[in-house]
C-alpha cells in the first residue's frame, strides 16, 4: 500500500524472425512497460513492420469518418451489445478481433466516406444557398414598406438613387427642402424601419453629387443592396417567394443531415470497434520503433511487475519456441523506474491526486493512503454542514453516474461529502443553523477551533517529516535521515518546551528548550546547509496555514447566518415577502454551497500540495504503461 508493485527490469534478445511473435505476445500480456532505444554505435533502432503505413492510412480515414459523424472514441466494451457492433466481433470477451479483418474495414470505410462525403458535399451546397436566401430577405425586409419595383434599383446613365437610413421624419421634410431648392427633378419615397426612416432617392444624375452633400449634412446613413439585383417587382412579393425557398431548402437540409445521422447510427458499433482494432495493429506494427535492432537481431529492454514476471517469460519463450534470450534483475537504487502505484479499492480513487500533481518515485513511499485518510477530513472541517454534505452527497452521486469516465473524481468527493455530514453532525449545522446541541460550535467557539486546526496542521506536518525520514534513510542512510528530518522534530521539541515553559503550563528549565532548539539548528545546518535557519519560517508558516481549516469553515457558517436571518425578516412579514424569503434562501445557499465545495476542495488540496508535500515528497517518476494496455 505504502509502496508501489515491485518491478523487474527485463532484456529480450532474439532473432528477427521471431521478432512479430514476441511483439504480438506482449501485446496480449500487457505487462512490458517498454524503455525506448537510442540510436548508438551498436545498435540503431528498429524498422516498423511492412503493414504499418498501410494501418496507419487506413486508421486516419476510419477516425476522419468518426470526426465526420461526430463520434467520439470510446471503448468497445460500450458498444459491445449492441447489434451492429456483434456483426464484427468474433469473440465477446476481453479480446476483441473484427471478423472481415484489415481488408474489409477498408472496403467498408471506402464506401462509408464516398457515402458520408455525398452528404456532407450536399449540405455546404445547401448552406451556400441559404446564406444567399438569408442576405436577401434581410434585404428585402429592409425594402418592404417601399412601393418601388426591385428592378429600378440599378444603375442608369441619367439617374442617380440612393437608399439608407435618416434619424427622423423631421430630417425628410429638410431633405425635402433643400432638394427642391435645388432641382425638381427628384422621387423621395420613405417608410418607418424600427425607430429610423428608410428612405430611396432617385435624382436627375446632374444634381447627384448635390444631392450627396445634402444626405451627409443630415446623418445619412447609406445602405448597398447587392443580393437583390436580379430580382423583379415589388420587396413584397418576392419577400413570400424568397421565405418560401427557405423553409424547402432547410427541409432539404435536415433530410441530408437525418441521412448522415442515420448513416453515423448504423456504423458507430462498427467504426469504434475499426478504431479499436487498428489502434492496437498499429501499435504493434510500430513497436519495433522502440527496440534495439542488428541486421539478424533485436533487443527489447523494459520493466515488468514482479508478479507477472515468470509467467510472462514462459509464455514468451513458448511463442518463440525458445529462440530468444530474457534477462532480468530486481530494480536497483538509481534506476529510473516506471512506477505502477499499489493501493486498496477504497484508495484508488485517491491516486488521481498523484496523477495531478506527480507520480512518487520507484523508492519514495506512497502518499496516496495518507491522502485518502486527511484530504476528507481537511474537506469536512472546513465545509461542515448536515445540508450542505447531504446536497452534495447527492450531486455527486448524479454526477458520477452522468459521468463514468471521472468516476475515480468523484467517489473522492462523496467520502468527503459523507466526511462533511459527520462533521456537520459535531458543529450541530443545517444550512447554517444548530439543529442540535453541538459538540463545538464554529461560530461562537472560534479560538477552540482555531487551536485544534493548529494541532492538527502540528500532527499533519509531522507525520510528513515522519515519512521524509524514512525516504532519506533509505537513500542516503541513517546520519543524513536524522540531519535532514530529525532535527525538525527536535526543533519542534525544543520551541514545544519554551513556548510550555513560557505559559506556565509546565516546571521545566528554559535551559533544556534552548538546548534542544540549539542542536535542532546545528543538526540543521549539517543537513540542509546555511539556508536552513531561514526555513524555520517556513516550518511555522505551514504550520499557521492550517489555520485555514477554521478560517474558511467560519466564513461559510457566518454567510449561511447571513442568508438566514436575512430570509425570517423576510417571513415575517407574510404575503408576497414570503417568496422573496424563500428565493433569498435557494439562492443564497446555492451560492454559499457552490462557494464552500471550491474552498474545501482547492485549501485542502493545498494543505497536501504544500504543508504536507514539502517534507518528504519528490515525486518525477514516469507511470507504468504497459505495451498493448493503451486505455487501461
Amino acid at each position: 500500500m505504502l509502496k508501489p508493485h515491485e518491478m523487474s527490469s527485463v532484456i529480450i534478445t532474439g532473432p528477427n524472425n521471431v521478432q512479430e511473435n514476441v511483439i504480438k505476445e506482449l501485446h496480449e500480456l500487457k505487462v512490458l512497460h517498454i524503455v525506448e532505444h537510442s540510436k548508438n554505435e551498436l545498435a540503431d533502432i528498429g524498422k516498423p513492420m511492412e503493414n504499418a503505413a498501410r494501418l496507419s492510412e487506413i486508421l486516419v480515414r476510419v477516425r476522419a469518418l468518426m470526426s465526420a459523424f461526430g463520434i467520439k472514441s470510446t471503448k468497445i466494451e460500450d458498444f459491445r451489445d449492441t447489434k451492429n457492433a456483434k456483426q464484427f466481433l468474433v469473440k465477446e470477451d476481453t479480446k476483441f478481433e473484427l471478423k472481415r479483418g484489415t481488408l474489409e474495414i477498408e472496403s467498408t470505410a471506402r464506401k462509408l466516406n464516398e457515402e458520408a462525403s455525398l452528404n456532407i458535399e450536399e449540405m455546404k451546397k445547401l448552406d451556400v444557398q441559404l446564406a444567399k436566401n438569408n442576405a436577401a430577405r434581410q434585404e428585402l425586409e429592409i425594402l418592404k414598406g417601399i412601393k418601388v419595383p426591385l428592378e429600378d434599383f440599378t444603375s442608369y446613365r441619367t439617374l442617380s438613387y440612393f437608399t439608407g437610413y435618416t434619424k427622423n421624419k423631421g430630417q425628410i421634410v429638410a431633405l425635402k427642402k433643400e432638394l427642391s431648392d435645388a432641382t425638381g427633378k427628384f422621387m423621395l419615397f420613405d417608410s418607418d424601419a424600427g425607430g429610423k426612416c428608410l428612405i430611396a432617392l432617385f435624382v436627375d444624375i446632374k444634381y447627384g453629387e448635390q444631392a450627396n452633400s445634402i444626405l451627409q449634412k443630415l446623418a445619412f446613413s447609406p445602405v448597398n443592396f447587392l443580393n437583390i439585383s436580379n430580382l423583379k417587382g415589388t420587396a413584397e412579393s418576392n419577400l413570400k417567394r424568397i421565405n418560401d425557398e427557405i423553409e424547402k431548402l432547410q427541409r432539404k437540409k435536415a433530410s441530408v443531415m437525418k441521412s448522415q445521422e442515420k448513416l453515423a447510427k448504423e456504423h458507430m458499433g462498427f467504426l469504434i470497434a475499426a478504431d479499436e482494432f487498428l489502434a492496437g495493429q498499429l501499435e504493434k506494427a510500430e513497436a519495433p520503433l522502440k527496440f534495439a535492432s542488428t541486421p539478424s537481431s533485436f533487443l527489447i529492454k523494459g520493466w515488468i511487475p514482479a508478479e507477472n514476471l515468470n509467467k510472462s517469460i514462459e509464455r514468451l519463450n513458448k511463442t518463440a519456441k525458445n529462440k530468444i534470450f530474457v534477462h532480468f534483475e530486481p530494480a536497483k537504487k538509481n534506476d529510473m523506474v516506471p512506477v505502477k502505484l499499489k493501493n486498496p479499492k477504497i484508495v484508488k480513487p485517491f491516486e488521481f491526486f498523484m496523477d495531478l500533481y506527480s507520480i512518487p518515485s520507484y523508492m519514495e513511499i506512497d502518499p496516496t493512503f495518507f491522502i485518502f485518510l486527511t484530504f476528507p477530513i481537511f474537506f469536512g472541517i472546513m465545509l461542515g454542514d448536515v445540508g450542505y454534505g447531504a446536497l452534495s452527497l447527492v450531486l455527486f452521486w448524479l454526477l458520477k453516474r452522468k459521468m463514468s469516465k471521472a468516476k475515480n473524481f468523484f467517489n473522492i468527493l462523496i467520502l468527503a461529502s459523507f466526511v462533511t455530514i459527520l462533521f456537520g453532525l459535531l458543529f450541530g449545522e443545517f444550512f447554517g443553523s444548530e439543529f442540535i446541541r453541538p459538540i463545538i460550535s464554529r461560530e461562537h467557539e472560534m479560538f477552540k477551533l482555531l487551536y485544534i486546526s493548529i494541532a492538527i496542521g502540528v500532527v499533519h506536518v509531522n507525520i510528513g517529516l515522519v515519512i521524509g525520514f524514512i525516504n532519506e534513510l533509505k537513500h542516503h542512510g541513517f546520519m543524513h535521515a536524522i540531519y535532514a528530518k530529525a532535527s525538525w522534530i527536535v526543533l519542534e521539541m525544543g520551541i514545544a518546551m519554551l513556548a510550555l515553559h513560557y505559559f506556565g503550563k509546565i516546571a521545566i528549565s528554559p535551559i533544556l528548550g534552548a538546548a534542544f532548539l540549539g542542536a535542532a539548528l546545528l543538526m540543521l545546518i549539517k543537513g540542509e546547509g546555511l539556508i536552513a535557519p531561514i526555513e524555520v519560517l517556513g516550518l511555522l508558516s505551514n504550520i499557521l496555514s492550517y489555520a485555514r481549516l477554521m478560517a474558511i469553515g467560519l466564513s461559510s457558517v457566518i454567510l449561511a447566518v447571513i442568508i438566514n436571518d436575512s430570509a425570517r425578516d423576510f417571513f415575517r412579514q407574510g404575503g408576497f415577502f414570503i417568496l422573496v424569503g424563500v428565493l433569498i434562501l435557494i439562492i443564497g445557499h446555492g451560492i454559499n454551497i457552490m462557494l464552500g465545495l471550491l474552498g474545501s476542495f482547492l485549501h485542502s488540496l493545498r494543505l497536501h500540495y504544500v504543508e504536507f508535500f514539502s517534507k518528504f515528497f519528490h515525486g518525477g517518476a514516469k507511470k507504468y504503461t504497459p505495451f498493448g494496455a493503451r486505455d487501461e
